[in-house]
């Protein structure tokens, strides 16, 4: 019964070392470091794989934070194989650290050096900065757009012939729509042409002040958003908390707790299942061959020791008794003794018959001795 206790002990001890070890190991492994990068301003594509300097055994997912020169300026594409792309407006020095997180574990790279030259990019501007115009019969109204590049311009969804980034507009009297196009970036004005008949003063238009710098809530994260002023926009991943505007790897709570506890109610209801079966005398049998088990062992080594006891006493010693009491005084004891065991008896045996006699402990040969020195 107490070898099975122990047993139960070591096994339960080996269960909590193992779960500790697994809670707290490390399942992320960031390796070498990250080279100081050189961009142009613009858009760069695939200048960094972070494959390359993370490892998991599990599925990881990449994200980046600000450095110690900062990420401003600076909008920056992960993909889930780990590719980076980077779009850069100001040339300049810039850092930013990376993150790669398998929903166990997260490790950081180094502060990774972001080297920009290349001219500025300025932004392409509209004018005028408002959607609606209103203009008298007879009379223009110049659209622009700032810059040198070609662009499209659309009246009434009808394509211009005519590409200059100035455009002098005049129409007949009603609604239409003047839209100007460059690198991607499109304006729709909507203009209202009065007719000249109408004496009443043209209500007056307030300027529409553009918004500056990023839009919250658009679902895209622009520059100067981050996880404290924008949540909606930048959302940190699994594992990660948002701290002071950066998404940082959050400290993995330990399983060991769960796992002790899920332990300790197992326990608990074994021991109340027994202590009812006891009660209701449901199983006697069992215990008792639960019991019997256990002192199995013990039984049998008392029985093998009472049939070897039995075996010695079985045979009949007096032949034995008789040879080393005719003997003892004329060879040495240890002669007599080897001659027996050749013989066949066992060494209880002979312990039994030298008891028997009670004077085994004489010098042996010392006869013989003296009956040679008489010759």
């Amino acid at each position: 019964m107490k070898r099975g206790f122990w047993n139960l002990v070591f096994l339960l001890l080996l269960f909590f070392a193992s779960a500790s070890v697994y809670a707290q190991e490390n399942t992320v492994t960031f390796n070498g470091t990250i080279p100081e990068l050189t961009i142009k301003t613009g858009f760069n594509r695939n200048i960094l794989n972070l494959s390359e300097y993370f490892s998991s055994n599990n599925t990881l997912t990449y994200k980046y934070k600000s450095g110690s020169d900062g990420i401003e300026g600076l909008v920056i594409e992960i993909s889930s194989e780990g590719r980076v792309n980077i779009e850069a407006n100001d040339p300049g020095s810039r850092s930013a650290i990376f993150v790669a997180d398998d929903d166990i574990t997260a490790a950081e790279s180094n502060d990774a050096k972001i080297k920009i030259t290349g001219e500025a990019i300025a932004k392409t501007s509209f004018s005028p900065n408002t959607d609606s115009v209103q203009i008298e019969e007879n009379k223009s109204q110049v659209f622009a757009v700032s810059g040198n590049k070609s662009v499209e311009w659309h009246v009434d969804n009808v394509k211009l012939n005519h590409t200059a980034n100035v455009y002098d507009f005049s129409g007949e009297v009603g609604l239409h729509t003047v839209k100007a196009a460059v690198d991607g970036e499109e304006k729709t004005w909507n203009v209202s042409v009065l007719s000249s008949a109408v004496t009443s003063p043209p209500p007056v238009v307030l300027e529409e002040v553009e918004q500056q710098g990023p839009v919250c809530g658009n679902n895209v994260r622009e520059t100067g958003e981050n996880c404290s002023n924008c949540a909606s926009d930048v959302k940190c991943s699994t594992n990660t908390k948002c701290l002071n505007g950066i998404c940082v790897p959050a400290k993995q709570k330990s399983k060991l707790i769960l796992w002790l506890g899920v332990l300790a109610v197992s326990i608990v209801f074994i021991v109340m299942g027994i202590i009812l079966l006891k009660k209701k005398n449901i199983g006697a049998g069992a215990f008792d061959k639960i019991k019997s088990f256990f002192k199995k062992e013990k039984i049998e080594e008392i029985k093998i020791e009472e049939e070897r006891a039995e075996k010695i006493e079985e045979v009949d010693l007096n032949p034995l008794v008789v040879y080393f009491k005719n003997n003892l005084g004329r060879y040495k004891k240890e002669d007599l003794v080897k001659q027996a065991l050749q013989q066949g008896w066992t060494q209880e045996q002979v312990d039994n018959a030298l008891g028997k006699i009670g004077d085994g402990d004489d010098n042996p040969g010392d006869d013989q001795e003296v009956a040679e020195g008489k010759q």
